[in-house]
């Protein structure tokens, strides 16, 4: 194991905590990876906490060149397992360790998984103490993309990791090479542009997410035979262990991602020109959208252009459409669906088609997407 024995304790942001493992030469080794894993739990997902962290996370632990790290938080009054502990404890995740207190790294006291310090500090830590090449962060816990109040959502707390509070953060979480959203419905325009330029790649699901989601076991298996993937492929190898879910892409955010952007916005000034003569097209275009459980307003991306194109007789929407669904296959590195979802394609995208369903307005108009498409004011005339 690269970091066996974590005797020494020193205190780092205010816990108690191991250093790394010293190499021969005196100087702390690097892995190939380190895989953070931020596991909110204080909420009705705590009965999945130790399940994870045992049967998937140490199923094969961590290796001489892949650290696992897991941040895990629990609640009260859902699960009663392994001494019943409720605070947040941070472990490293050797090959079969069983997730109590004894096993337990450090035990970070009741910490709020809702708010971007602890995000900060727990990737400062994996930084500092598991250093690597490239590094992974799984975001594990409740989700439903850009809207406030649902993401990473701590109960003890009442509070949530919401986008703004992330994109805040970036700075201070450094360049993370594989992002991973174990949550429901992460597979949103507006997440993948807050991390352009502040990742490598995204895996994430369209739809809910089950309580298998994830398979930890099978991801850290291949990574552990071949610690020399890249972002991309850990994405992909992501996206294909959740088999249990009825939707899971793999999204390309870093340079390639850029014209995805571009084509969103050049996409939402055509549908805004087209308006006033095809708003009953538009109507029928959008109806006839992929969209998904529970969520109207998200919509796929890929086929609301493709619909666009089909309905519209319009040469200039026609064309900005073709530039959507041509930039949405550059980036898509890997796409399922199943059941009714036909037509998902790995991309969902924002469209309440009523004022019923615009909810959180200038919340979205503040999102870094917002600023840098003019798919909001194209909405704001639709929806009018």
């Amino acid at each position: 194991m690269r970091v066996p024995g974590w005797a020494a304790a020193i205190a780092i942001i205010g816990i108690t905590a191991s250093p790394m493992m010293a190499s021969a030469g005196g100087e702390r080794s690097v892995a190939r990876w380190t895989v953070l894993v931020y596991m909110s739990g204080d909420n009705d997902l705590e009965p999945f906490i130790v399940k994870d962290l045992e049967r998937e996370l140490a199923a094969t632990g961590s290796t001489e060149e892949v650290n696992v790290v897991a941040l895990a938080d629990r609640g009260p009054g859902y699960d009663a397992s392994r001494g019943d502990w409720t605070t947040t404890k941070l472990f490293h995740v050797e090959q079969g360790v069983r997730a109590d207190a004894g096993h337990a790294l450090a035990d970070w006291g009741e910490r709020n998984l809702g708010d971007a310090q602890t995000l900060i500090d727990f990737v400062t830590w994996g930084r500092e103490h598991c250093p690597a090449e490239r590094y992974a962060l799984y975001f594990w816990g409740h989700g439903w993309n850009w809207h406030p109040g649902y993401v990473m959502s701590d109960d003890t707390d009442r509070d949530a990791l919401d986008l703004d509070e992330l994109e805040a953060a970036l700075p201070s979480l450094g360049f993370i090479d594989f992002v991973g959203y174990d949550g429901c419905n992460m597979a949103a325009i507006e997440v993948q542009t807050l991390w352009h330029g502040h990742a490598t790649a995204l895996a994430h699901s369209q739809e809910w997410v089950g309580w298998q989601g994830v398979e930890y076991d099978v991801v850290l298996a291949q990574l552990a035979v071949n610690p020399e993937m890249t972002a991309d492929e850990l994405a992909v190898a992501t996206s294909r262990s959740a088999t249990s879910d009825k939707t899971w892409s793999a999204v390309a955010v870093d340079h390639r991602f850029e014209a995805l952007v571009t084509a969103v916005d050049a996409w939402s000034v055509a549908l805004l020109d087209g308006l006033p003569e095809n708003r009953s097209a538009y109507k029928a275009a959008f109806r006839k959208t992929q969209s998904f459980w529970q969520a109207p307003m998200d919509k796929d991306l890929f086929d609301m252009a493709y619909q666009i194109q089909r309905r519209v007789n319009d040469a200039a929407l026609q064309e900005a459409s073709q530039a959507v669904l041509d930039a949405v296959g550059a980036v898509v590195l890997h796409e399922r669906h199943r059941g009714r979802y036909d037509d998902a394609h790995g991309i969902t995208i924002h469209h309440p088609s009523n004022r019923r369903q615009q909810t959180n307005r200038r919340y979205y108009e503040s999102l870094e997407f917002s600023q840098r498409t003019r798919w909001e004011e194209f909405l704001e005339a639709y929806v009018r």
